[in-house]
């Protein structure tokens, strides 16, 4: 376990908690370009960063690239190291992918339309991209980042939650429909009764957590005060309080099902509820029933709240190729990275069957800024903390500062990516442009919105 040396002061640990989920605009200053740091870091930068502020972390400037490539620095973490030896992923180059164009989002001061190839050379904040189909490595860049780096994940982590739950309820230990209240008797008796496992997996839950710009800097409200208890951060009006107090004094804003409203807070009551009713520490639970199967090439790094939480709503590290097999785990290839199938027919089914309307997710705050993002709003909706799906089955989960997850699992396509960049996120507009290139076409089932 990797600790703070010189803890952070608590204000400044908690400016930068409370940036990291952010999706407010930062204006960043003009950053080192980020070739520079391939070979390490200046001692000077590891000083600021330990200083920074919160523009200085979350802009996409040079403490945004340490912090995110050095948080074991940081926070305590837990190492789950590869116990299957490296399972290596075979490459078969297709230079046709680098020629795929995509638009640039409105904000971006790149030129486009680009090329991926283009884009890369050009975007001073892109660090690496790599697309994996039929387990080979067809496409691999790392600009700005060496093959080895650990970076986090982000947002992009939250699925990781989901899986452990789904696995859980396809063994009968949760029923999805029943209220999570049924496994959490302490939660009895709050506004969580009547909000369903499967609302918590959707974000569906109508609770008052929905992470926003105002809720994150509001002291009297539910989304800041779940990141302050995670931090141990003193509250303005109650003190010191404990992460699962806070999660249970939850006010309902909404009936359940009514718009997707997106929060971290929802993620974590995943992690507890796993821990609940598996009676052990969701590192070691994800570490048993999927991680330990995996042939990764580095150890997966879950970073930690001081009391021994893991942070899965986005705190989680690893390099860009153990990155992809996660996602690969969803594909028909995960037998080439895993000794075991952790993501069951079931799970993916359930993912698929079980989304929700288009209307659904639009009705919320965030349907349409991830329309923008990927440049298009021909997706379903979201499910089960992937952020959308298809009608090609194809999934996507996008991280902070433009970190990507995108899985087709009847393509058989991962394509995963690090950047360092809180407004510029343009890197999400070609995962889409690449999957329906035509490079990885066949029939593609239609999946259809419950």
């Amino acid at each position: 376990m990797s600790v703070l040396t010189k803890p952070l002061k608590i204000s400044r640990l908690f400016s930068l908690m409370t940036a990291l989920f952010a999706t407010a605009t930062i204006a960043a200053t003009e950053p080192t370009p980020l070739d520079r740091f391939i070979n390490g870091f200046p001692m000077q930068l590891e000083k600021e960063t330990r200083n920074a502020d919160y523009n200085e972390l979350f802009s996409g400037g040079d403490a945004s690239t340490y912090f995110n490539m050095r948080v074991s620095e940081f926070l305590p973490t837990a190492i789950l190291p590869s116990r299957q030896g490296v399972m290596a992923l075979a490459k078969a180059p297709m230079p046709a992918i680098g020629k795929v164009k995509a638009d640039m989002m409105s904000v971006s001061k790149l030129k486009g339309p680009l090329s991926l190839d283009q884009f890369l050379e050009q975007a001073s904040f892109a660090q690496g991209f790599l697309v994996v189909h039929q387990g080979k490595i067809v496409y691999e860049k790392y600009p700005r980042i060496r093959q080895e780096d650990h970076h986090l994940w982000m947002s992009c982590a939250k699925p990781m939650a989901s899986l452990v739950i789904d696995q859980l309820i396809s063994e009968g230990k949760i029923d999805q429909h029943k209220p999570i209240t049924t496994y959490l008797p302490d939660f009895k008796g709050t506004s969580w009764d009547g909000v369903t496992t499967r609302d918590v997996m959707d974000m569906a839950t109508g609770m008052d957590i929905e992470d926003t710009t105002e809720s994150r800097f509001d002291p009297n409200n539910i989304a800041r005060r779940v990141y302050e208890s995670e931090f141990g951060f003193e509250n303005k009006t109650r003190g010191v309080e404990n992460l699962r107090d806070v999660l249970r004094s939850t006010p309902k804003k909404d009936e359940p099902g009514l718009a997707f409203n997106y929060a971290s807070g929802l993620t974590q009551m995943l992690v507890i509820l796993a821990e609940e009713v598996e009676q052990d520490r969701w590192a070691q639970i994800f570490d048993r029933r999927v991680w330990s199967k995996v042939g990764a090439e580095g150890a997966l790094q879950l970073h930690l709240t001081p009391d021994g939480i893991a942070a899965v709503h986005g705190l989680v590290s690893s390099n860009l190729r153990d990155f992809a097999r996660f996602g690969m785990l969803y594909t028909p290839s995960w037998q080439k990275i895993a000794t075991e199938q952790v993501v069951s027919k079931e799970i993916l089914d359930r993912i698929h069957s079980e989304v929700r309307s288009h209307e659904f997710i639009m009705a919320g705050f965030d349907g349409p800024v991830f329309a923008d993002r990927v440049g298009t709003d021909d997706f379903i909706a979201n499910s089960r903390q992937w952020d959308l799906v298809w009608p090609d089955g194809d999934l996507m989960k996008f991280g902070l500062m433009g970190q990507g997850l995108y899985v087709s699992p009847t393509r058989d396509l991962v394509i995963v990516y690090f950047n360092v960049n809180n407004e510029d996120l343009s890197a999400h507009r070609f995962v889409r442009p690449i999957a329906t290139s035509g490079l990885f076409d066949k029939q593609q089932p239609k999946v259809n919105p419950q």
